[in-house]
């Protein structure tokens, strides 16, 4: 079941969505995740995955304000993760037909070319290639998740 809800202004995203991009680089975004969106949205490249992360303005905004509290003029990591985070960002407002457009460096960072994989992960909505998506999800098993429940002290 995909769905997505808002608390206290807050949008999470849910479930798996198959789109495709055309030869302008753009793509649909089911209507499920257009109603919740107002405003620009942000798209950056995800810090541990090859795929791209979506935000909202609210959440972007979270994260600037975060960011912004980093030691960035006396750490190199820190002056790198914020250059690397906001410098290959895009903002961008979906069209008419509720599509967004990424950059050619964006979807070549992601492998993209045709089939994309969008992905629901709490407040974020995840862009994937949609092979790359596949093999992501070959290599986790129920044992990781469990582990992961436990080790983060989550009751589900």
């Amino acid at each position: 079941m995909e769905t997505e809800r808002t608390v206290n202004l807050m949008v999470y995203f849910v479930g798996e969505y198959a789109r495709q991009m055309d030869d302008r680089n753009r793509f649909i975004l089911p209507a499920k995740i257009r109603e919740k969106l107002s405003g620009t949205v942000y798209i950056t490249k995800a810090p541990v995955e090859k795929c791209l992360n979506l935000y909202t303005e609210e959440e972007w905004e979270v994260i600037a304000q975060k960011v912004r509290e980093l030691p960035t003029g006396t750490d190199k990591n820190a002056a790198a993760f914020q250059r690397k985070l906001f410098g290959k960002a895009i903002d961008c407002d979906l069209d008419k037909q509720g599509r967004i457009t990424l950059t050619p460096a964006l979807a070549e960072y992601a492998g993209i070319d045709k089939d994309i994989m969008l992905v629901g992960a709490n407040t974020k909505l995840e862009i994937w290639d949609a092979a790359a998506w596949e093999q992501a999800n070959e290599f986790v098993d129920e044992d990781i998740v469990i582990e992961g429940i436990k080790q983060y002290n989550i009751n589900i």
